[in-house]
């Protein structure tokens, strides 16, 4: 059986945020929750197993996840940087995980029909038996998102990223010819939180989630 694995990074300092942005509680479909639950819930419903890795109030984070069927594990280095979440993760799943998703934490507006599309086409490429990167791409600009699903047979050269190098670009780069770009219509895919702006500015896509999920 293949396992895909998602790997959800929540390990950050929210530098530019008043508090941890993964700790903010947005209203979705009238219900309140902390912004990371609203992401990782969307994984551990698609995903054969889902891991998230912990590091600044790593505590705070895993109450605000405690119940969810997802498995932590902690990035003692997380103030250097996301490239050390990504090996951290990568490192706990790699033997066993067919292909693993790396997905930030506070990309959170992505819609659970996208991940069910990029799961379907991560299947099919792992049958067809080559080393690849999947991405989504927002169709309308032309822009890489998230979460990377990468096929296992990449996984130990993603453990040589490091921030001089900008993380997963250089990753990327060495494996441009692996790069398989999935076209989607979800702005969710690249729409990230740096600033309290930028969930105000984008709260209109929580609705269109809730609008999503409703019954026709």
């Amino acid at each position: 059986m293949h396992l895909v694995t998602a790997v959800v990074l929540a390990a950050g300092l929210s530098s530019r945020f008043p508090g941890n942005k993964l700790l903010y509680e947005v209203r979705v479909c009238g219900r309140s929750k902390p912004l990371i639950r609203h992401t990782v819930e969307k994984f551990s419903a698609l995903f054969d197993d889902t891991v998230v890795v912990v590091g600044h109030e790593a505590w705070e984070v895993l109450n605000a996840l405690k119940d969810l069927p997802v498995k932590f594990v902690y990035n003692t280095n997380y103030t250097v940087g996301m490239s050390e979440s990504v090996k951290v993760g990568v490192r706990a799943v790699m033997k066993y995980s067919s292909a693993v998703a790396i997905h930030p934490g506070d990309v959170t507006f992505i819609l659970p029909r996208t991940l069910r599309e990029l799961l379907a086409k991560a299947r099919e490429l792992i049958n067809e038996g080559v080393g690849f990167v999947l991405i989504p791409r927002y169709r309308p600009i032309g822009k890489g998102g998230h979460p990377l699903i990468i096929h296992r047979d990449l996984l130990r050269d993603a453990l040589n990223i490091n921030e001089r190098g900008m993380g997963l670009k250089e990753f990327l780069n060495r494996n441009r010819d692996r790069v398989i770009y999935y076209d989607t219509g979800d702005v969710g895919v690249i729409a990230d939180i740096d600033t309290l702006n930028d969930i105000k500015r984008n709260y209109w896509l929580l609705e269109r989630e809730c609008r999503e999920a409703s019954p026709a």
